[in-house]
């Protein structure tokens, strides 16, 4: 019989010591996370001065501050790793899933389906507003640094952020409820929500907003049904990959890097709109592969 992943048996899991547990996610995530952030600007401002705009105190390269940035996701994961293995007092895996070993058949089944989803919802895209996509003014060396840090980086982040949502938050609330509706929309809500900080936002708010919230509820839903958060992780990274990779616009969180495409004219309803079929079509896709998941 199969073990239940949002009612996690394995370990110590009181509610005192998920919050402490919370505590230490924060602090590496965080206080870590920023100072190590800070200490890697100084460093870089010394070696290549100019690197920093003293005036606005942003990163002059978009580049430079997309490595710098996933000094934090790194940090995030090893507080995972520690409040699991140290407070929790169980596998690292099980914030995963609740089997002896990672299915990396499921990870890249997720990453392939969903990366072929964006690849073909764009191009649609693309035939239907063709205006709004530009080849992006291209440099070999610094698209060989941007590919470096998708293939070795951009996992990383967007692990960090399922093994926060879609396993260690969504286990915490399976003390509280098993329903998965309720998990959905408070987890989901939870990933969300704090995307809303964004620069993205400036598209339009309420879509935008409606945009995020969306795919946190879709990525939760399927790690509740599936049993692991392994659909998810693999979808999570296509995602996140597949943006940096090809598509750049004004006004994003990984601002002007040398993507491939540059996007202008951004609808924010039907990003939205896009997100969320693509999200259903994933869901169907996920669950007739996963034969014991159901709706």
């Amino acid at each position: 019989m199969s073990q239940n992943f949002i009612n996690i048996e394995e370990g110590k899991n009181t509610h005192k010591r998920y919050i402490s547990s919370l505590l230490v996610i924060l602090a590496f995530m965080v206080i870590l996370g920023t100072l190590a952030y800070i200490v890697a600007l100084i460093i870089g401002e010394v070696i290549n001065p100019g690197l920093l705009d003293i005036e606005t105190g942003l990163v002059t390269d978009p580049l430079v501050d997309l490595y710098l940035l996933h000094l934090q996701s790194i940090l995030l994961v090893i507080g995972i790793f520690i409040a699991v293995k140290c407070i929790l007092k169980r596998r690292f895996i099980s914030i995963i899933t609740p089997a002896d070993k990672l299915n990396w058949g499921k990870i890249g089944y997720g990453f392939l389906v969903f990366l072929v989803i964006l690849g073909v919802f764009s191009f649609i895209d693309y035939i239907i507003f063709p205006n709004d996509y530009h080849l992006n003014d291209f440099d070999m060396s610094r698209f060989l640094w941007l590919l470096v840090a998708v293939i070795f980086l951009v996992p990383i982040q967007t692990t960090s952020e399922e093994l926060l949502f879609r396993g260690f938050l969504l286990q915490w609330g399976g003390k509280f409820t098993q329903n998965p509706i309720i998990l959905t929309i408070i987890v989901g809500g939870i990933f969300g929500s704090l995307h809303f900080f964004n620069p993205e936002m400036e598209y339009g708010a309420f879509w935008v907003a409606l945009d995020y919230l969306s795919m946190g509820f879709i990525w939760t839903y399927i790690s509740i049904k599936t049993n692991s958060s392994e659909f998810s992780i693999g979808a999570h990274a296509a995602n996140n990959m597949f943006l940096c990779l090809f598509l750049t616009m004004e006004d994003t969180v990984y601002g002007d890097i040398p993507s491939l495409f540059v996007t202008t004219n951004v609808n924010a309803m039907i990003s939205t709109l896009t997100t969320i079929v693509t999200g259903i079509i994933f869901s169907i896709i996920v669950f007739r592969k996963n034969k014991k998941a159901t709706f």
